[in-house]
């Protein structure tokens, strides 16, 4: 039995290491999209972002414990993300006034928030069509 356990992902080592790469490269830079709302002082955007990520993660155990609706939830959630991030440039960001000192200047948010809105959009499609996200789902892994 444990030999069974041990050899599990054998097959899909490469799936299994891709996936792993990228759900990381998630929890990474959805922090950063987090504190980067925190710096720029939109403390409601920031409290936002940061529900948006705690049911990521969710996701993202749901994902890795071979649940299928979590591969498909968390593109959703990936896209929503990307939506909330344009709407935000778009409506948010013309109004808005800069803090006096702020930490980040505040020309910097098309920037990163447009990069952002690039790489969630580009996450949701590679985890609803990409047959290496599915087959490593598929098979289960950890993250280390």
């Amino acid at each position: 039995m444990l030999d069974v356990q041990r050899n599990r992902g054998l097959k899909h080592r490469e799936e299994i290491d891709f996936a792993r790469k990228f759900m990381w490269g998630h929890m990474i830079f959805g922090a950063v999209v987090v504190l980067m709302f925190l710096f720029h002082e939109f403390f409601k955007w920031s409290a936002g972002a940061m529900a948006w990520y705690a049911v990521s993660l969710a996701l993202v155990y749901g994902f890795i414990s071979q649940r299928k609706c979590c591969r498909w939830l968390l593109a959703l959630v990936f896209f929503v993300g990307t939506l909330a991030g344009v709407y935000f440039i778009n409506r948010v960001f013309p109004v808005s006034t800069p803090p006096r000192v702020p930490l980040v200047p505040h020309a910097f948010i098309p920037l990163w928030l447009g990069l952002a809105n690039l790489a969630y959009g580009i996450g949701g499609m590679l985890m609803l069509f990409n047959a290496r996200i599915r087959r490593a789902g598929q098979t289960g892994f950890l993250l280390w």
